[in-house]
């Protein structure tokens, strides 16, 4: 499988797992919520927001122009925290984010 079907499919399954939980269908926040410097823009959206509209929306551009991917993704850990309160309800999205840090750290390590 190419890197770029690869990582569609888990992207696919991060959409499927937020729209599971009710958290897909979600307003996009305001166009100043997208100039934030803090990671996972933690001042500005939420980090289901920020799945959405930052992480999953910009991985899919990268895919349609044929771009370079980054070079690390690392945000398991946060989210783990994140999902802290109710984690066995959010382990379906858990699984499919570790996939992509995986993901990451194994194209990472191949370049």
């Amino acid at each position: 499988m190419s890197s770029f079907k690869e990582l569609e499919t888990i992207l696919s399954e991060m959409e499927n797992e937020l729209k599971n939980l009710g958290l897909w269908d979600v307003p996009e926040p305001a166009t100043e919520a997208f100039k934030s410097e803090s990671p996972f823009y933690l001042d500005t959206m939420s980090f289901n927001e920020w799945l959405h509209y930052v992480l999953i929306r910009r991985l899919r551009d990268v895919i349609a122009a044929s771009g370079k991917l980054p070079g690390k993704v690392r945000i398991f850990p946060y989210a783990y925290e994140y999902y802290n309160e109710d984690r066995s309800r959010y382990m379906g999205l858990l699984r499919s984010i570790h996939r992509l840090d995986s993901f990451f750290e194994r194209t990472a390590a191949a370049s």
